[in-house]
Formats: structure tokens, C-alpha cells, sequence
């Protein structure tokens, strides 16, 4: 494991829905929190989808009527506080909208 993996960006609140599919099956989850390396999304452990860890799943973050986010992720935890992903791929085109949601949080690194 290299020190880049290691590093925890500060994360930001944001309250809106995440379509996730994996293996041909989706569900719409409720995303708890945004970083710059990941999401943090509710999971009922009841659901369809019965995520583990290293799953590999994309996301469709709705964020507005005018921006989605369309990443490919890994599934990093999975606790009583939700499903956590790191992102794999974030496209070219959503890098800097992305950057903007965040605002404060996109350099900020957690202790």
C-alpha cells in the first residue's frame, strides 16, 4: 500500500441520491457524504445488491438538474454508517464540477 492510498480527504456533507449498478443489478442509494477520493452512501444490508468489499460498482451521483457525476468505484467499508467507495475513474469533463461541489473540501486532508 502506497502513502497515496492512505490519505483521507476532508469529506462534505451533501444530502441527494446515487444510482449505483453492479453486476447488471442497480438501486438507488442516499449519498451521506462526498470527498475528493470517495462517497460515503447509506446501505441496507436488506438490499438487492449485497456489496462486499473490493466490489467494483458505478455510480451515477445526482447532484443537480444540470450536473451527474458518472465514476467508476470500489467498495472500500461497509458499517453500521453506511457503504463507502473510493473512486477509481472520474471523468475528464466532471474533474473540475466536481472540484466545485466540493468547494473548501477538495484539498483538505483529514487527521
Amino acid at each position: 500500500m502506497n502513502s497515496y492510498s492512505k490519505i483521507r480527504y476532508a469529506r462534505k456533507p451533501i444530502t441527494t441520491s446515487c444510482f449505483l449498478v453492479m453486476k447488471g443489478q442497480s438501486i438507488v442509494m442516499e449519498v451521506k457524504n462526498i470527498s475528493a477520493s470517495g462517497i460515503l452512501l447509506s446501505y441496507d444490508e436488506n438490499s438487492d445488491i449485497n456489496l462486499r468489499h473490493d466490489d467494483f460498482c458505478v455510480l451515477e451521483i445526482i447532484l443537480n438538474e444540470e450536473f451527474n457525476l458518472h465514476v467508476e468505484a470500489e467498495v472500500t467499508r461497509i458499517s453500521e454508517e453506511g457503504v463507502a467507495f473510493k473512486f477509481i475513474k472520474i471523468p475528464e469533463e466532471k474533474q473540475i464540477p466536481l472540484w466545485e461541489l466540493l468547494g473548501e473540501h477538495v484539498d483538505k486532508v483529514e487527521k
